[in-house]
């Protein structure tokens, strides 16, 4: 018999392993070995979020801009129908937008990486309210400029949500 060549030698190990372990997996039930997706689910944190949001009193401060921005971000939508598309094209060119408005009218301090991140939880807000509402689409316009509100008052404007919204009911 010829001796093997180092190559053939560790093909045959790993062959040799491949079968050890489909024999050790064999004995393991599959469900066990599943990874446990429960605790990376963010549903509770959506949850208290539209709580809030509902509770935030719409600002007048950049409304008509912001309700652009919102109607912008659905006409994309409709004109893209592919996930990645609308994330990468409605949803940045949202952002940036909502970003802009808020620079030029409010002047304090922002936490402006925080604010964008957040501020694209909105939309997902929106699509919340619409199975909420059953497809009331001005209501949810409105629900989402609640959430930009809210989110500036937490990110942008510096004071707490109750601050910002008894001024509000001042005005």
């Amino acid at each position: 018999m010829k001796p093997r060549k180092p190559r053939t030698r560790a093909l045959a190990a790993a062959l040799c392993l491949c079968l050890a372990l489909a024999g050790l997996a064999s004995l393991t039930p599959l469900a066990s070995l599943a990874k446990d997706l429960r605790g990376n689910s963010n549903i509770n944190l959506v949850r208290e979020l539209y709580r809030k949001v509902s509770e935030t009193i719409p600002s007048v401060v950049n409304a008509r801009g912001n309700e652009e921005a919102i109607r912008s971000r659905l006409k994309c939508y409709e004109d893209y129908h592919e996930y990645s598309q609308r994330i990468h094209i409605c949803n940045n060119a949202y952002t940036k937008k909502v970003v802009r408005l808020a620079r030029e009218s409010v002047r304090s301090r922002p936490s402006l990486g925080e604010f964008a991140a957040h501020v694209g939880m909105c939309p997902i807000l929106h699509n919340l309210c619409m199975g909420q509402t059953e497809n009331d689409k001005e209501r949810c316009i409105q629900f989402e400029r609640q959430c930009i509100d809210y989110t500036l008052d937490v990110f942008w404007r510096g004071a707490a949500q109750y601050t910002q919204q008894t001024y509000r009911l001042d005005q």
